[in-house]
């Protein structure tokens, strides 16, 4: 029958989409369902976009925030319109439509039921709002309306210091706002390593970012267009944006169902999708190893273990520190800034944690996440040749401290 597949996946973002994929490839019947934009969240409001956002921000002459906005999502339609045409090439069944669980093998789409053997939720996650009085107010923005704006804002508040407000906070700041940044936890950026985090705050005391800890919102009131922030005092902005961080989808997924991405929990990444879309027929997804990359200025990259939580568990470890500017490349083309860490076992034998920042530290990262996903020996990895000159020998002179 028409309607019948072997699988269903119900999200049309990095893990429906590669999930789809890999079924097709094994020789399976697939549809792909998606109520919205074919891409997701991270191709339309998060990953891609920001990423953009960051490379014209550099430029001093970026004045026309509505003409950037739609060149970049002119660039992003044309990426949805490829997609779409490539899945449709290798097989998969494109549905457009609000998919409606009726058990764990049905779903109704535009009033039509659709079966499947198997039935894959990848419905993504969504922001996190404030439930404190003003939150509807005009000009309160979260990570996804943020593209409403219509121009640069001269004061902006940013509620919530982890990766998505310091990144919003970096373009903000580049392109000439005056960024405060409420957290209401002691410290920002908790979830990283702390020499690096330190790093960071230092880099940036020369940005027009001032950052608020222990600041807990109150409330929001209205001036005119202008927003006032109450926390236990009071400050006047132009415009807020919430970024205290996402949920997975609530929606309510039958018994049976498979979870990938967002919808599956934490950590709430695009490639953390993707890596469990491919994953999907072996279903062992606790045995990826995800890293992790804040684009700032200069960027942020872990992978495996932190010394933090090495620390918690009271496990013996080693750690080495190599400095950027003991890279050639990195010292001569001016990216000295930053620093590189490795975490090994007690005996140096094997690599159970990296942390980066500096120029390049989300591409640098990659050899290291397979180093710690496969296990490879130190010894081993001492073996591996890198061009010259490159910022990614820092692995290799890192290495050669241990």
């Amino acid at each position: 029958m028409a309607n019948k597949f072997d699988y269903i996946v119900i999200g049309a973002g990095p893990g429906g989409t590669e999930a789809a994929l890999t079924i097709i490839h094994q020789g399976q019947s697939v549809a792909l369902i998606e109520a919205d934009k074919w891409g997701g969240t991270c191709l339309f409001q998060g990953c891609i976009p920001t990423k953009a956002l960051l490379h014209a921000s550099k430029d001093p002459l970026v004045g026309d925030l509505q003409g950037l906005f739609a060149k970049i999502f002119g660039q992003i339609n044309a990426i949805s319109t490829n997609l779409r045409a490539n899945l449709t090439r290798w097989g998969v069944t494109l549905i457009q439509g609000v998919a409606t669980f009726v058990d764990a093998n049905r779903i109704s789409v535009n009033r039509e039921i659709y079966e499947a053997k198997h039935l894959i939720f990848a419905g993504g996650s969504s922001p996190i709002s404030l439930n404190i009085p003003g939150i509807d107010f005009p000009n309160i923005y979260n990570s996804e309306t943020i593209y409403s704006l219509t121009e640069v804002p001269s004061r902006l508040a940013i509620i919530g210091g982890g990766y998505i407000g310091f990144e919003w906070a970096n373009i903000f700041s580049n392109f000439g706002s005056q960024v405060t940044i409420y957290e209401a936890l002691p410290q920002v950026l908790s979830a990283f390593d702390d020499d690096i985090r330190r790093r960071l705050l230092t880099s940036w005391r020369t940005r027009s970012v001032r950052i608020e800890t222990s600041s807990r919102v109150k409330a929001f009131h209205q001036d005119g267009p202008a927003v006032i922030v109450e926390t236990d005092q009071t400050e006047t902005y132009d415009a807020v944006l919430i970024a205290i961080g996402r949920r997975p989808s609530d929606a309510v997924v039958p018994p049976g169902v498979i979870k990938i991405g967002d919808a599956n929990g934490a950590p709430l990444l695009a490639h953390k999708a993707s890596a469990e879309g491919k994953a999907i027929f072996t279903g062992d997804f606790s045995q990826v190893i995800i890293p992790a990359a804040m684009f700032t200025d200069p960027e942020i990259a872990t992978v495996g273990a932190s010394e933090q939580s090495l620390k918690q568990q009271a496990r013996s470890y080693k750690t080495c520190k190599l400095p950027y500017r003991a890279n050639s490349k990195a010292y001569v083309t001016g990216v000295e800034e930053g620093f590189i860490k490795l975490m090994t076992d007690e005996d140096g034998h094997y690599l159970l944690g990296a942390a980066i920042i500096g120029y390049e530290a989300s591409d640098i990262i990659n050899v290291l996440t397979l180093a710690i996903q496969e296990k490879i020996p130190i010894a081993k990895l001492k073996r591996l040749v890198f061009p010259h000159p490159t910022i990614g020998e820092v692995i290799a002179q890192a290495l050669d401290l241990i």
